[in-house]
């Protein structure tokens, strides 16, 4: 199971983690480089630069060409009921989102609380990506639209190493003064296909864990959760994701005796104590690695199922943790 890049980054430093800095350094490279935030690739695509300090909302009635939208600070929440109704996606830091041609979407982009900001790095598909995909992969791309997405909804993708090396690769090939149109093109194609097979294993995991479904309901939704417990899970979503209605789903687990939103709070809370334990991270980056926009919101459900604030509780295993190391012999270093 690999974890988003936000947990990688608040976990372990990996390389992962390093990898997401680089592109986030190239991106800002590639910023300060261009004149105008609309540089062209090669013919096939162009890449927009969004940033912003305040809460926008934008309704898009049409989208003329496929986008690829890597959020880099704050959360973009897509509705695609209008913006009154439920929220469907929600991107945060990290995250990719995959949007096809020709659906109508309300969308508003949030700013991180902490850095006061949003940006995002979007790649606007101009030509003919998806035929030359569609040729060189038909297994792949079975349909038109983004290679083999799924043409009537957002695709949202959590990170994972090899779409942050395409990125990455994309990017620095951009920088390039003069850069033939054919490595671009090569760059571009490499990005999609790289997203296309990890839309293709999560849906793989997605059958994997519906599987287990019939045998064991909570196993399979805490699979799930467990995948990106960042994501604002809905009961639909995880019913769709699991192949059964929300009924169903709903029936199987109160067969268990357990609610969705009850699981969905443990997974979560599992993830918070293992952050707060660490003691490198802030209430505010643990709540919003949890799925929470609101530190306040994420502290109060913690305190009442813990019997203490998440501060108490880290300041409690801090001085556990002091403690214990009084109790250890130190062993000499052998060899410097």
């Amino acid at each position: 199971m690999k974890p988003n890049t936000q947990l990688t980054r608040l976990l372990v430093p990996t390389d992962q983690a390093e990898a997401w800095g680089a592109l986030r350094e190239a991106i800002s490279r590639l910023e300060r480089a261009s004149a105008t935030y609309g540089a062209a690739g090669g013919g096939l695509a162009r890449w927009i630069g969004v940033f912003t300090r305040a809460r926008e909302r934008i309704t898009l009635q049409r989208l003329s060409r496929p986008l690829v939208v890597l959020i880099l600070d704050g959360a973009k929440r897509i509705f695609l009921d209008g913006p009154d109704g439920n929220t469907r996606l929600v991107a945060r830091e990290g995250q990719i989102l995959l949007v096809p041609q020709g659906i109508p979407l309300e969308l508003v982009n949030e700013p991180d609380p902490e850095r006061g900001v949003y940006r995002s790095f979007t790649i606007e598909l101009l030509s003919e990506v998806d035929e030359r995909l569609q040729r060189r992969y038909p297994t792949l791309c079975v349909q038109r639209g983004l290679g083999g997405f799924e043409a009537d909804r957002p695709h949202l993708l959590r990170s994972a190493m090899p779409s942050i090396q395409a990125m990455i690769h994309l990017v620095n090939t951009l920088l390039l003064p003069g850069a033939h149109a054919l490595l671009l093109q090569h760059r571009l194609e490499d990005l999609v296909l790289t997203l296309l097979l990890q839309h293709r294993e999560q849906l793989e995991e997605a059958r994997a864990a519906s599987s287990t479904l019939a045998l064991d309901p909570t196993l399979a939704v805490r699979t799930l959760v467990r995948r990106d417990p960042a994501r604002a899970w809905a009961a639909q979503d995880v019913a769709r994701a699991l192949g059964v209605s929300n009924a169903t789903l709903r029936r199987r687990l109160g067969a268990k005796g357990v609610s969705f939103r009850t699981l969905l709070w443990k997974e979560r809370l599992e993830l918070a104590k293992t952050l707060l334990r660490s003691g490198r991270h802030g209430v505010l980056e643990v709540a919003s690695a949890c799925g929470y926009d609101s530190a306040s919101r994420f502290a109060e459900q913690f305190r009442r199922s813990e019997g203490l604030s998440p501060s108490e509780y880290r300041a409690r295993h801090r001085v556990e943790a002091d403690d214990g190391c009084f109790g250890e012999e130190r062993v000499p270093r052998v060899g410097g």
